[in-house]
């Protein structure tokens, strides 16, 4: 393809070896060779030399390692150090399908794009993820019965992916993600045609943004500690300088399902609920507009991104009802 860009893959780790050993295997299966990783360590206990070291032979990757500082400064970290024309975010959990570094490629012209979010089970570990009952019985239907599901098991192995990446991946498959929006997708199109929300489907789990744009942007704002909006917020900050978003199906990962915060799911659900909730907040005081105040309205269960479209685009030729808005969210 002609003018292809130079790709570099951004990923910031912390305390997830297990997982990033796997996600580093994935990306030997790529059908696309022509690529960097830069990978960020943020203060992973022990570190994560000893999992890197098997890949740094036959991956072009480096490692910058830090004191524990967040999700932002770490990718900021990895930023610095890029080389590559276009920057593709995967997370140190995501396992990526064989054609991912490619279709990303493929597929810049100069915007943003957000790939397909799948979901894997790579480790068991009872009692302790954040899993429903239909993957418990597809889980047990796999494993010919519950009786193994009382201890621990690597579903897994290492060398799977590199020996048939196609297979491994559809041995542990537990279907698609729920923020894949595909409501909006079907909607607007995977070019999200006159959608004003489509910064807000952007995140780092499956993005790509020429470098470029990243540099203009300014990269992350540290101010964002915790659990979420940190890349929304950097997709915003792109999308009102100009960069347009699009989705593009043939660029998959695989989310590997992990313990959250906390050993318990539901006490790790309201960890994240409230970092989200108080980076919601920073987000709004931030931009302070009907945009922000209404993904925020989202979050909040008060609507969903399509209903928050249509009431932002009604806003844009009613005065009234943008100074009502204005008046309900800017007075808070």
């Amino acid at each position: 393809m002609a003018n292809r860009p130079s790709v570099s893959l951004v990923m910031a780790t912390c305390d997830k070896r297990e997982y990033l050993a796997l996600t580093l295997e994935s990306l030997l299966a790529q059908t696309e060779s022509r690529f960097e990783v830069v990978l960020c360590d943020d203060g992973t206990r022990g570190g994560v030399a000893d999992v890197v070291a098997p890949f740094k032979d036959r991956l072009e990757l480096q490692l910058v390692v830090q004191e524990n500082r967040g999700r932002a400064a770490a990718r900021n970290a990895a930023l610095e150090r890029v080389r590559g024309d276009l920057v593709v975010f995967i997370d140190d959990d995501r396992l990526a399908a064989p054609g991912f570094v490619a279709a990303h490629a493929d597929a810049a012209d100069g915007g943003g794009v957000i790939g397909w979010k799948r979901r894997a089970l790579t480790w068991w570990r009872p009692g302790m993820l954040p899993i429903g009952e239909a993957d418990l019985v597809r889980l047990a239907f796999r494993l010919g019965g519950t009786a193994r599901l009382r201890e621990p098991l690597r579903l897994l192995e290492p060398g799977e992916l590199t020996a048939d990446a196609e297979g491994a991946l559809a041995r542990v498959d537990l279907g698609e993600e729920r923020d894949n929006y595909r409501q909006v997708v079907d909607a607007f199109g995977p070019g999200l045609e006159g959608f004003r929300f489509g910064w807000g489907l952007a995140t780092t789990a499956n993005l790509s943004v020429p470098r470029e744009a990243l540099d203009e942007a300014g990269g992350f704002d540290e101010a964002f500690t915790g659990w979420g909006m940190e890349d929304t917020d950097l997709s915003y900050r792109l999308a009102r300088a100009g960069l347009r978003f699009s989705v593009d199906a043939a660029a998959v990962n695989y989310h590997q399902v992990h313990p959250l915060a906390d050993p318990d799911p539901v006490a790790a659900g309201r960890i994240m609920k409230a970092q989200l909730t108080r980076n919601l907040a920073h987000f709004c005081g931030r931009h302070r507009s009907i945009e922000a105040h209404l993904f925020r309205g989202y979050w909040a269960n008060a609507m969903t991104l399509i209903e928050a479209d249509a009431l932002l685009k009604r806003a844009e030729v009613d005065p009234m009802l943008r100074q009502r808005l204005e008046t309900f969210y800017m007075s808070r």
